[in-house]
């Protein structure tokens, strides 16, 4: 079954969905890009955006999904025990009918989010058995209310009811649509078990955004398949950009992902504490190797391995950007060099943080 996104013709509410930790990062970028700021609010949910303007919301590369809001009739709220009703009377239907051609119903995947199912302990898994019940009595709600619309799979799917519950047992109604498309990331096409997501390299470079300099060269140390440098030259123009890793095929993965991304960047297949350069390399950015076998004696040797080598290739003025699990031991060996300066230690959601230092 072919379908085709139609567009919108008026200003409808839509749902950034993203991490509430980033929320505020999204929302700048949106009102730095023209989206009024009486338009753009944050939610528990990611970020509210009331716009016609499809286009520039979604050169946004900071968040997950775009969602539709389905509104539903003034005063009610959306409850398990109103499921059906309320899906029936929503205007989900006249979304669908303006928004996507194609055959009906179409094929739905019902994503139902209870707050705590993401964590990893015995209160995520009760969450996550809730979110589970709550998934098949919503797909029997929406069945019977609107089964000539959409109708719940969960295979092939080319929409998806996103229900998130509140903590008054509420919900939220959002609608995803595949045909409307995302190609904000096509060029990563080689990836490896640890690459990290573009999403959170993007937020990472939105993190940064005070702080880097247009012609700056720039280098990732520990490179991968690429993304995190790539992201950094969608975020602005650079000098010589370039990504260093000790695997071949990381490297090559990485040469063809920034030419798909029509980005210049020296990839290098070398060791980090064996490269050398002949001028100034004004901005470190990356991602530290994971660290987690490693006692913490070895992570300080490293770590220190690490700076050492990062102020021989830098010079006064130089910027060090650096996301790490093991913050706390990260932060006492840059404390430990006199020509450092801590500007900002950001949590990057669970255990990792990102330090931007400022050579003095």
């Amino acid at each position: 079954m072919s379908y085709e996104f139609l567009g919108v013709k008026s200003k409808i509410p839509m749902l950034l969905n993203v991490q509430p930790a980033f929320s505020k990062y999204v929302a700048a970028d949106l009102i730095r890009r023209g989206i009024p700021s009486d338009d753009v609010r944050t939610t528990p949910f990611g970020v509210r955006v009331m716009t016609d303007d499809l286009d520039t919301v979604t050169r946004c590369r900071l968040f997950d999904r775009l969602y539709l809001t389905i509104p539903i009739k003034r005063g009610e709220k959306l409850t398990e025990e109103n499921a059906k009703d309320t899906v029936e009377s929503s205007m989900l239907r006249r979304i669908l009918d303006t928004c996507v051609s194609g055959e009906r119903p179409i094929p739905c995947r019902i994503r139902v989010e209870v707050p705590g199912m993401g964590n990893k302990n015995k209160t995520a898994e009760k969450a996550r058995d809730v979110a589970r019940r709550l998934t098949g009595a919503f797909s029997d709600a929406v069945s019977a209310a609107v089964g000539d619309a959409v109708e719940p799979t969960t295979g092939n799917y080319e929409c998806e009811l996103y229900f998130p519950r509140r903590p008054d047992k509420t919900f939220g109604f959002y609608l995803w649509i595949a045909c409307l498309g995302d190609k904000r990331f096509d060029y990563r096409r080689e990836l490896a078990a640890t690459s990290m997501s573009a999403v959170r390299a993007a937020t990472m470079m939105e993190m940064l955004h005070d702080y880097l300099i247009e012609g700056d060269s720039v280098l990732d140390p520990f490179c991968g398949t690429g993304t995190l440098i790539i992201e950094r030259k969608k975020k602005g123009v650079t000098g010589n950009a370039f990504g260093i890793d000790i695997s071949a095929q990381m490297i090559s993965g990485a040469r063809e992902n920034a030419a798909l991304a029509s980005e210049h960047i020296h990839f290098i297949q070398r060791d980090f504490f064996e490269f050398t350069y002949d001028n100034v390399i004004d901005e470190i950015i990356t991602e530290m190797p994971d660290l987690y076998r490693r006692n913490d004696r070895e992570k300080r040797g490293f770590f220190s391995s690490f700076v050492k080598k990062c102020m021989e290739l830098t010079a006064e003025g130089s910027l060090m950007c650096v996301l790490t699990g093991d913050g706390d031991i990260f932060a006492a060996v840059i404390k430990k060099e006199g020509h450092l300066e801590l500007a900002e230690r950001i949590s990057f959601g669970g255990k990792r943080e990102v330090f931007i230092i400022r050579r003095i």
